[in-house]
């Protein structure tokens, strides 16, 4: 069977290579992720998206990893994605995951909110909005909740008819956990978009989180099921969790448990829903 999935993977186009990894990740299997973007990028050692993909499967690794282990990925995770930038300085997305990396790695792995911030500079110059974000994201992470609002106030005031700056002002706001700001604002973003369905899955979490309005996070994360995700939004298991949560928060136990064993049937290896499933079992 080995010997087969290796062999389908040689003769897949990019495009499946892409597709299978992408489902890995949304499965949470980072370890079949990182076999089929590595054969991406012997395909295509030029391509920024293959490197910035591995680049991520290589970060869900180390996330699972062992102490021994999470240092030599992380590291990987570094090279892959400085790679995918220098490959082509355009790629949003890469540059976004450098600053996620150069704000959560220890200094001996190459963390460094000074790199943080030379990757938000060049963001803001080719995306406006996400560059006003991922400002707000360093300085939440420096704590300094008032310039990360700052930050998202000028976003949102300079496009206030657009679905994408409320949206980040919001998640920039559950980031710092001002989960009662966050709300009206992930709000404003569905009016002007009700396609925005990552809009949805956090409306789900803060019902969870502000203990209130069960039934429009129950809404709100159904409505995300019925979608499937790209590689960077929240997968579908985790709907299934907070949707759990919901259900155990109103004494639904009978659709807690149902909604927590989905979930684990896609990804066994979250320990929160192990310890939900139990609750309600």
């Amino acid at each position: 069977m080995i010997f087969l999935l290796i062999a389908s993977l040689f003769a897949a186009a990019p495009e499946q290579l892409i597709t299978a990894g992408r489902t890995a990740l949304q499965q949470g299997d980072p370890d079949k992720a990182v076999e089929v973007f590595e054969q991406l990028v012997k395909m295509t050692p030029n391509s920024s998206e293959a490197h910035m993909l591995l680049g991520r499967a290589y970060g869900r690794q180390a996330q699972q990893a062992s102490m021994f282990r999470a240092p030599g990925l992380a590291s990987k995770t570094r090279t892959e994605f400085e790679t995918a930038v220098k490959l082509d300085p355009n790629n949003i997305r890469a540059r976004s995951a450098l600053v996620d990396y150069y704000v959560m790695a220890p200094g001996f792995m190459g963390g460094s909110y000074e790199k943080a911030l030379e990757q938000a500079l060049e963001i803001k110059k080719r995306d406006v909005l996400t560059g006003y974000f991922e400002y707000a994201h360093i300085y939440n992470a420096q704590k300094k909740p008032d310039q990360a609002r700052s930050e998202m106030i000028a976003a949102v005031r300079e496009q206030p008819n657009s679905a994408k700056a409320h949206f980040l002002y919001g998640l920039a706001m559950i980031i710092q956990k001002n989960y009662q700001d966050a709300e009206p604002e992930l709000e404003n973003a569905l009016k002007l978009d009700p396609e925005y369905k990552e809009a949805y899955f956090r409306i789900g979490q803060l019902s969870v989180w502000l203990s209130r309005k069960y039934e429009r996070g129950e809404e709100a994360l159904k409505k995300y099921l019925a979608y499937t995700p790209k590689e960077d939004e929240p997968p579908l298991y985790r709907a299934h969790y907070w949707l759990g949560q919901i259900y155990e928060k109103q004494g639904r136990k009978a659709e807690a448990k149902q909604s927590y064993t989905t979930s684990l049937k896609i990804n066994p290896s979250q320990k929160d829903v192990t310890e939900a499933l139990k609750r309600v079992s």
